[in-house]
């Protein structure tokens, strides 16, 4: 590391081995982690159904926002939606 010591709210100390051994386990896929799915939206107390909505762009971030999309195997709608709910993550966790 840089010098700095790192230590985590529980008071362990982020060492360089615990953060070596961390990527390790996410290139593996997290071998043996057990993931519990929620339904909904994680800023929603209740999943709202989802309404079409008109923004405005110009035609170029319109075929931006297309092959990105296009290269990461999702709809346009769905990627819009992921962008929004990236930036609004950054809100809620402020």
């Amino acid at each position: 590391m840089t010098g700095r010591r790192y230590i985590a709210e529980n008071g362990t100390e982020i060492t360089d081995e615990l953060v070596d051994r961390w990527a390790e386990e996410a290139e593996n896929g997290f071998p043996g982690a057990e993931v519990t799915p929620f339904e909904g939206r994680a800023w929603e107390a209740d999943t709202e159904p989802l309404r079409p909505r008109t923004i405005r762009l110009s035609d170029t971030m319109w075929h931006l926002i297309e092959a990105d999309a296009k290269r990461s195997h999702m709809s346009v709608s769905a990627w819009t939606r992921a962008a929004m709910t990236d930036r609004l993550s950054h809100l809620v966790d402020a």
